[in-house]
């Protein structure tokens, strides 16, 4: 079954009547109207988009600075172990010496 686009790009120009052009110009502008609908439903679509990314920026910004704020504490933990291990291994090697200065 051939389409109304078809019928039409196949018709002899001499027969072409005026109900043939009228008919013709209504589906052009149809098609018209609904690329412009289309149009402005991509840009809706694309506002939509926007500010979904711009939420969810939002969020990962938040996300990584309560992140950073968490392996600040971890980091600080860390430095405190550190010394106290150090602290622990240099009484054990001097404990000799840290009981003949009290005694």
């Amino acid at each position: 079954m051939d389409s109304k686009h078809d019928r039409y790009d196949n018709l002899n120009p001499n027969d072409f009547t005026q109900k043939d052009l009228m008919l013709h110009l209504l589906q052009v502008a149809q098609h018209s109207a609904t690329r412009e609908d289309v149009r402005d439903d991509i840009d809706k679509l694309d506002k939509k988009i926007d500010t979904g990314f711009n939420k969810l920026d939002a969020k990962i910004d938040s996300s990584t600075t309560k992140l950073d704020a968490k392996i600040d504490k971890v980091d600080s933990k860390f430095n405190r172990l550190q010394w106290l291990i150090i602290a622990t291994i240099i009484s054990v090697f001097l404990k000799d010496s840290i009981l003949s200065f009290l005694a």
